[in-house]
């Protein structure tokens, strides 16, 4: 690989790879799993994937395959789905315990220890 090839391969890298960094930047932090969320892993494998392809010219990179997995991380960030597929009130409000979900979300909003809790009431 010629060194304008290696260094335009290189740009493009990086380019993809700050991309990447945005995108974890802007995805939210799951309450309900603080210890192991989606962000933190994403966080992981944006630096394991970039690492080496951005030290070592020779090591392979498959461009495409990383594009696809930005443009897929990019439309659940959107919540392109969600709007595209809305989900019924009969799925939010189940017959057995219709006020689960409401509950669930405010509780999620509170910064109160234990207030888990009262989900099961």
């Amino acid at each position: 690989m010629s060194t304008a090839a290696a260094g335009a391969r290189r740009a493009e890298i990086h380019a993809l790879y700050r991309r990447y960094l945005r995108l974890v930047r802007d995805w939210p932090a799951d309450k309900v799993r603080p210890k192991r969320d989606m962000k933190q892993v994403l966080s992981q494998r944006v630096e394991e994937t970039f690492r080496r392809p951005l030290q070592n010219e020779h090591e392979p990179f498959d461009m495409i395959d990383a594009k696809k997995q930005l443009e897929a991380l990019e439309k659940l960030l959107d919540n392109e789905f969600k709007n595209k597929y809305p989900l019924s009130d009969k799925i939010l409000s189940p017959a057995s315990n219709p006020n689960y979900y409401s509950r669930l979300v405010s509780t999620l909003g509170n910064d109160k220890k234990g207030s888990i809790f009262n989900l099961f009431k």
